[in-house]
């Protein structure tokens, strides 16, 4: 079978989701293709009081809340010191964070770009994307078998691989190669009320931990891959003894009577940049075209953020602006390099272990260059 669309997005996560949103409400076609059939990752995610005003621009604030997220009223953090520094978000003019649950959170996104009219296949895999004339011929398998979508343009939202760019000729450039051990903790206890964020600085990496809506503990320990913490942490035993090592996440895991739920898993949590974001009938969003230090707060929320200027690109491309799609993938790297400068100077702030590797690493390259 064939179908034709206007505009393929490949991926459907919260960049890609909110880029169909936007689309839709212009009246362009999008089909949204997603590998899973919307389970997810059962890991939670925390957003900061700044996504509030992105879910109202882009109409899914309602169906956000319908999933029940709970309030985030600040962060906590160890970071060149002993002792925790706290910010609330008392009088932030936006009002609390969020923590997610978030598969429903994907699944609410989902649904809101299905409501702007984007045809949404779920469970449907990319098997490859070449050239029709002055669009693509896109081969999927789902469901319902194989199939063919003829497209305009190619929109590549399926997280930090960018395959599909990557096959159309762009280069995956990593700054460091940070990882997480990430990992959830049940309660044994009352669950903790405690729904502020915490990071801790440690001699290998850091600790974060923030509650999840259902009371369980999200939590997670960052460093190098080729650091004996790294490979420690793939095991339950050597996660739990850097845990042990650690001090105000330990505290709130004692006193939640927290266990580990699952094996901890180890996820790439890097800086790359994809080089261009953009080109001819193309552009790539979300993690594909960036992907932060999970410590910059850039996750969820600025994948929303770019879903939504991507869809601005792609509809003055359309219009028959040939300088629209230079321009993000400009502008994309802009920002990841005024991005990096202000990662370097937080890093910096962290030198009580001035000759660990991970520090030093993150400490010895003020120009910017790894």
């Amino acid at each position: 079978m064939t179908t034709r669309t206007t505009v393929a997005i490949a991926g459907g996560g919260p960049a890609g989701t909110a880029c169909a949103v936007a689309l839709g409400r212009l009246g362009i076609p999008v089909t949204l293709v997603e590998m899973s059939t919307g389970s997810g990752n059962p890991l939670g995610e925390s957003l900061a009081s700044s996504a509030t005003p992105l879910f109202h621009a882009l109409g899914v604030f309602a169906a956000v809340m319908a999933t029940h997220p709970l309030p985030c009223h600040g962060n906590r953090s160890s970071w060149g010191g002993e002792a925790l520094e706290e910010h609330d978000f008392l009088r932030d003019p936006h009002g609390p964070g969020w923590h997610l649950d978030r598969p429903a959170f994907n699944a609410a996104l989902l649904g809101a770009a299905a409501a702007a009219g984007a045809d949404c296949r779920l469970g449907t895999r990319v098997r490859s994307v070449q050239r029709d004339g002055s669009g693509w011929r896109i081969s999927l398998a789902g469901p319902a078998g194989a199939e063919t979508l003829l497209a305009e343009l190619v929109v590549d939202a399926a997280g930090r691989p960018a395959r599909i760019a990557r096959l159309l000729g762009a280069v995956r450039v990593a700054f460091d190669r940070l990882v997480g051990a990430v990992a959830t903790l049940e309660p044994r206890a009352a669950p903790l009320r405690d729904s502020f964020t915490l990071v801790e600085a440690r001699p290998e990496g850091w600790w974060y931990s923030a509650l999840l809506p259902d009371g369980r503990l999200a939590a997670a320990f960052f460093t190098d891959p080729d650091l004996l913490a790294a490979r420690a942490a793939w095991t339950a035993a050597g996660w739990t003894a850097l845990l042990d090592d650690s001090g105000g996440t330990r505290e709130r895991v004692v006193a939640g009577g927290y266990v580990l739920a699952n094996l901890p898993s180890i996820a790439p949590a890097g800086n790359t940049c994809l080089q261009p974001a953009a080109g001819d009938g193309w552009l790539a969003v979300g993690d594909a075209a960036a992907a932060y230090d999970p410590l910059s707060s850039h996750g969820i929320g600025s994948a929303l953020a770019g879903g939504r200027n991507a869809a601005a690109a792609i509809a003055l491309h359309l219009a028959g602006d040939p300088a629209a799609l230079p321009a993000y993938a400009d502008r994309i790297a802009a920002g990841y390099a005024r991005y990096l400068k202000l990662w370097l100077t937080y890093y910096a702030q962290e030198r009580r272990w001035p000759e660990a590797p991970f520090w030093r690493r993150r400490q010895a390259h003020p120009d910017g260059e790894w």
